[in-house]
């Protein structure tokens, strides 16, 4: 089959069309905006099964919906052109980016049916979302069963974070991947963590977790560094502080020890330049001491989906822009409306 060889390089161009322009999915907010956004008519809406509606060209669309929240938007039918572009508006609509992906969706489409036709289901990724196609036939037009949801890491697939600030017991966790050598990871620390840590941790029911993600590459120093974060935490085991201390000072100084050739003694001293103690921390790199935790972090990244730096999440959603705080409380209003206790709240008289 082609398909293999050809679908990244069409999600790649995909993904660098959409990233500048979204807006606010209407997957994750309630039904009826579904409804209204993409002038859909409801004809059928019945307890334990998804609603069904009709778009103004006639094709059935499946929305379900956990907790008060629609969920997942999708249908079954033959696609001949027609259809694909009512399809199109569909998934443009549900993902927020509306004109902006309609015709490369379509495109899409149109392009890789073939190829899919009789390889069973098939999984798109696309900024976020989950865009799952089975195509049946053996010529155009082809029958096609889609569906598009949101793209969640269940909770199992994160590793047990080795530091975090807030409550064990946090309704909503935020997690970063990030290398200690990567610019924008050094910028998160310095512009977006302090806002983080002044309106979202501040309320108690928020939990940050940082987890290591090394990249290689370029970024030759970038394991060491992650691996003397972990000797320092060692070597200062009454200051829970210390992580985030040290985190700091290497990012701050990030331009002074991403070139040596040898890292090891900068980091090994830099502990006394913040307050910290450096005892054992120069044999605790030499023996590589936290070596395979830093790549067992950095392996179960890329299992999850995890390629650059930094990525973060809010409970299972990776952000799209980690920038902004409405990002973050976008997402945990979706972690809210998805629950059971706020399908329970939605309905008068439960």
């Amino acid at each position: 089959m082609t398909h293999d060889r050809r679908l990244p390089a069409v999600l790649i161009a995909l993904t660098v069309l959409l990233a500048p322009t979204w807006a606010a999915a209407q997957i994750g907010l309630p039904l009826a905006e579904m409804v209204a956004v993409a002038a859909l008519q409801v004809e059928a809406a019945e307890d334990e099964a998804p609603t069904l509606a009709r778009t103004e060209a006639g094709t059935e669309v499946r929305l379900e919906e956990r907790g008060s929240a629609l969920a997942r938007v999708g249908g079954e039918a033959v696609f001949d052109e027609e259809t694909i572009a009512d399809v199109a508006r569909v998934i443009a609509a549900a993902t927020g980016y509306f004109d902006a992906i309609e015709e490369p969706v379509a495109g899409f489409l149109q392009q890789n049916l073939p190829d899919l036709a009789g390889a069973g289901a098939f999984a798109v990724g696309v900024e976020g979302f989950r865009l799952s196609l089975d195509v049946s036939g053996t010529t155009a037009p082809y029958r096609v069963i889609w569906s598009l949801d949101l793209a969640e890491v269940p909770e199992q697939a994160f590793l047990p974070a080795r530091h975090a600030i807030g409550p064990d017991d946090a309704r909503y966790v935020i997690r970063e991947f990030s290398d200690l050598q990567c610019p924008f990871c050094a910028r998160f620390a310095e512009q977006v963590f302090p806002a983080l840590e002044a309106t979202l941790l501040a309320r108690g029911d928020v939990r940050f977790e940082y987890h290591h993600l090394v990249l290689g590459g370029r970024f030759a120093n970038s394991g060491l560094a992650a691996e003397a974060t972990e000797c320092v935490a060692d070597a200062n085991p009454d200051d829970p502080a210390a992580f985030w201390s040290y985190l700091d000072a290497l990012f701050a100084r990030q331009q002074a020890w991403s070139s040596l050739p040898d890292p090891a003694p900068f980091f090994a001293r830099l502990p006394l330049e913040v307050g910290l103690s450096n005892e054992g921390v120069a044999a605790c790199l030499d023996a590589r001491t936290h070596l395979e935790a830093v790549q067992a972090s950095t392996a179960r990244a890329g299992e999850i989906g995890v390629r650059g730096t930094p990525t973060v999440f809010v409970g299972p959603y990776q952000l799209r822009d980690f920038t902004q705080i409405e990002s973050y409380l976008e997402a945990m209003a979706r972690i809210d409306a998805f629950s059971e206790e706020a399908a329970a709240i939605a309905v008068p008289g439960d």
